[in-house]
């Protein structure tokens, strides 16, 4: 799981460019927000009636604030607890405990043996297969395609690759998730044992990435390495963190934007003519798309089970923004890091605002959102036509951050980048 998004944004891993902290100067919020070090936890807000309005200028990062929904609300604590505590009322709960037989049948089957997965040393060169001569050989080839690779490219390869090797952050979320936890971490249960599989499939995407690039060349690892141990320090916050029907909508969408960013990169790496990294990225895609596809269906059976709490659930989701996994990374240096990395995979198409949207309408559809009447409450049909106009709603300021980032690209800045020596990188910002 990257966001991209980024997992963006989720870099891949791979949606948040403006972070909630002095240190982002290009918002502002029409009420006083506490400090950076209290990380902006959730809990603090609930404390009085707030409402917060982020202005984030014109530009590439503005536009994905655009995706994310520029408005966030918060109501006080007793409202907002029970709009998604209540989903973990013990009759929520047993709808997850009779899924799990049809989680044995439909989802484990998604997962690869260890014996039939691709593994780091199948598409990077492997000294004990090719000997010592020729792994040289072959590194010397790998090192002059990945000279090809543009810097703006490269430097979303990396962010790509950071997110990804958070693996430890990801792998606690859904062990926080009522009703499907894995309680001793060697759990027998259909949804232990997903969680086990998904993170073992998962470890390999950092694992290949930081490879090419140690084998490459190109990059600062020591620089990149620091990054990955600042953010799994750092964790990632994450709204209803302990309810499986908001935490399921959240890796689904994460995956499916983690496989777009990988998608989209081996494409744009393979017209510069590293066939290696395009096949690097297109493998990783297609554990993504497996992954989507076990948590759209997971989703969906929420749906088929109790839609009122499932489209509440994603109308939540949706009001609060996708927070992407790696909107605390830092190198050390750069306050702004995900913010630029952020602008990058805006810029390169690595990933956009389009992309979010795509994933967006594709839920809605796969879903059946728009199709949703019976056995709605009035909370969840106010959900459904929440979440149903919110693509038009992103579309509209898509369009707008667009023309005004068009104007603003006469002005780019050079950003340098710690992971790729301090080289700069043109980049459009807020």
């Amino acid at each position: 799981m990257a966001s991209s998004t980024p997992a963006v944004l989720a870099t891949p891993g791979h949606g948040v460019p403006c972070r909630p902290n002095n240190a982002n100067k290009n918002c502002s919020s029409s009420s006083k927000l506490p400090s950076p070090a209290t990380r902006i936890d959730s809990a603090a807000f609930f404390r009085r009636r707030i409402i917060i309005n982020w202005r984030c200028r014109s530009s590439s990062t503005a536009s994905m604030g655009a995706m994310a929904g520029v408005v966030v609300r918060r109501d006080d604590k007793d409202e907002l607890e029970e709009e998604w505590v209540g989903h973990l009322a013990p009759e929520k709960l047993e709808v997850l405990d009779h899924l799990e037989p049809w989680a044995e049948a439909h989802v484990l089957p998604l997962l690869r043996p260890a014996e039939v997965a691709w593994q780091p040393s199948d598409l990077l060169p492997d000294p004990a297969a090719l000997g010592d001569d020729g792994f040289h050989a072959a590194c010397r080839e790998l090192r002059a395609r990945a000279a090809g690779v543009p810097d703006d490219h490269l430097v979303c390869l990396v962010g790509n690759m950071i997110t990804e090797e958070a693996l430890p952050t990801y792998q606690s979320v859904p062990n926080r998730f009522e009703g499907v936890r894995d309680l001793t971490g060697a759990d027998g249960t259909a949804w232990a044992r997903w969680i086990r599989g998904w993170s073992a499939e998962e470890n390999r995407h950092g694992d290949v990435l930081s490879r090419y690039m140690y084998l490459s060349g190109r990059v600062d690892m020591r620089q990149v390495d620091r990054t990955v141990h600042r953010l799994i320090a750092s964790g990632m916050a994450m709204n209803a963190a302990r309810s499986p029907y908001h935490g399921f909508i959240y890796v689904a969408f994460q995956e499916r934007a983690t496989a777009v960013s990988h998608g989209n990169t081996a494409r744009h790496v393979g017209a510069h003519g590293d066939d290696v990294l395009a096949r690097v990225c297109g493998a990783i895609m297609a554990d993504e798309k497996r992954h989507e596809a076990a948590y759209t269906r997971i989703v969906g059976k929420l749906f088929e089970a109790d839609p009122d709490a499932a489209v509440r659930a994603l109308g939540y989701m949706m009001r609060r923004r996708i927070t992407m996994p790696a909107a605390l990374m830092t190198d050390g240096r750069d306050d702004d890091l995900y913010a630029h990395y952020a602008a990058a995979a805006q810029q390169t198409g690595v990933y956009t605002a389009s992309d979010y949207r795509g994933i967006l309408e594709h839920m809605i559809r796969q879903w059946g959102v728009e199709e949703l009447a019976a056995g709605l409450s009035g909370e969840g049909r106010r959900a459904r036509d929440y979440v149903c106009g919110l693509p038009q709603k992103i579309r509209r300021m898509e369009e707008k951050a667009h023309d005004r980032a068009a104007q603003a690209r006469k002005k780019p800045t050079p950003i340098p980048f710690s992971w790729i020596f301090d080289r700069p990188v043109s980049v459009v910002l807020p």
